[in-house]
């Protein structure tokens, strides 16, 4: 009753403030367990700096990620569509590159052309999933499937599958230079975070797609195009996916067919930890890039104590797990009690 009258009283459902945002006072908490853990090498500003540098690749990917699942759907082609983008730019972007493959398939495009055709191709990748997704009515789930699978192959493909070394030296460039400070990479990825997380949370669009990933019956009924947004959410993803696959040449120097890991079930799983609901309708932006710098600073924090990365993963699920039950009963309480 006393937290009923608390509520009344200020006009402010604290649990549910706390239920949609309960990431955010958990990364605060680990990054001061951090530091205390690490004797105050977590805090350093050059390991701050680090963080997010690893971050510029993921994040992006995750804001991609978050407006598929904002509409109940799932993107399992991020990744791939990310490193074929990288693929396409630092090899048709080369004239070197193309010399030293010989597979034939990728001609040689110019630096301009291959970063533009690489993010416009993968914003189609994006398009082609709404698409099949919506009017052929197949699962998000197997659709982005069979879409990584084959930008797997074509990666493979035009580059017989040899890495690319020899990208143009703008990416390592780009991935370098500083302004006060930092790296690019971190700017574009802050600045596409925030510019995304203003938009969604001051337009029309915004509504439409929690509308259309909360309930789509009911968003039809009233008037939302739910097949538009939901293509539109998926192209978006592909189009972030683009320019993550930029972003990540410019990180690493270099890239492979085969590159990114463990990549897309991170992107999943940060995600999910900011507290997007897989069901849809449910989380936003600011979250979601908590949820990054928190897996992130995971990873970080295990290096530093020299956590054997065999043990890495297995501590990082068991977290992951965890995270999401806690988030899960928090969404689930009922208010007031």
């Amino acid at each position: 009753m006393t937290s009923n009258m608390a509520t009344a009283d200020s006009g402010i459902d604290w649990r549910k403030l706390l239920a949609e945002n309960a990431i955010i006072p958990a990364l605060l908490v680990f990054i001061v367990l951090a530091g205390i853990a690490t004797g105050g090498r977590f805090l350093s500003p050059s390991n701050l700096t680090i963080i997010l540098f690893q971050s510029s690749v993921l994040g992006v990917l995750v804001l991609g990620q978050t407006l598929v699942m904002l509409v109940a759907g799932i993107d399992l082609s991020i990744a791939a569509v990310a490193i074929l983008a990288a693929v396409i730019m630092g090899a048709g972007g080369s004239e070197r590159q193309i010399m030293m493959n010989f597979s034939g398939i990728l001609p040689y495009l110019g630096f301009l052309p291959a970063i533009l055709i690489a993010i416009a191709g993968a914003a189609l990748a994006g398009l082609i999933n709404g698409l099949v997704v919506v009017k052929l009515r197949i699962p998000a789930f197997i659709a982005t499937l069979a879409m990584s699978l084959a930008l797997s192959g074509l990666a493979m493909l035009a580059t017989g599958g040899s890495p690319v070394h020899y990208p143009d030296p703008f990416y390592e460039s780009f991935g370098q230079t500083k302004f006060l400070g930092l790296p690019m990479p971190i700017y574009m990825f802050l600045a596409l975070s925030l510019g995304l997380g203003l938009y969604l949370s001051r337009s029309k669009l915004s509504v439409q797609l929690y509308a259309t990933g909360g309930n789509p019956r009911a968003a039809a009924l009233s008037g939302i195009p739910v097949s538009r947004i939901t293509i539109l959410a998926y192209t978006a993803s592909g189009l972030l996916g683009g320019i993550a696959g930029f972003l990540f040449l410019a990180r690493t120097g270099s890239v492979a067919p085969h590159s990114g890991g463990n990549l897309l079930l991170e992107t999943i799983a940060a995600v999910v930890i900011g507290g997007v609901s897989l069901a849809g309708g449910k989380g936003n932006v600011l979250n979601a890039f908590a949820g990054t710098l928190l897996l992130v600073g995971l990873s970080n924090l295990m290096n530093i104590l020299l956590i054997s990365p065999h043990l890495q993963d297995a501590v990082s699920g068991i977290i992951i797990v965890v995270a999401i039950m806690a988030n899960t009963r928090l969404q689930d309480a009922p208010a007031g009690q």
